[in-house]
């Protein structure tokens, strides 16, 4: 039964990140692109790191845990400084998607 809930978290995790890939590709707009590789970067990661959690002994959910939250306390950090990097270049929000 830990076989499947981690192979089921595997598949969500790189379901979202694939996702989090097309939304990277298809925005213009680089304050879209910084959300949806944000968004997808710690969600996907986090799946992935509980599947190891799942199948792994407590040694692997004790890394896992300090690696999601390590990754919870940064990612949105890195997202806030590429942003604010973002504005004062003054990089203009464009709507839509590439055609």
């Amino acid at each position: 039964m830990r076989a499947v809930i981690a192979d089921v978290l595997v598949v969500a995790g790189l379901l979202v990140v694939t996702i989090g890939v097309y939304g990277v590709a298809r925005w213009r707009d680089v304050f879209l692109q910084l959300h949806a590789a944000s968004k997808a970067g710690f969600l996907g990661v986090a799946l992935l790191l509980a599947a190891a959690a799942v199948e792994g002994d407590g040694a692997t959910v004790a890394r896992a845990v300090l690696a999601i939250a390590l990754l919870g306390l940064t990612s949105p950090v890195g997202a806030h400084a590429i942003a604010r990097a973002a504005a004062r270049r003054r990089a203009e929000a464009r709507r839509g998607r590439r055609d």
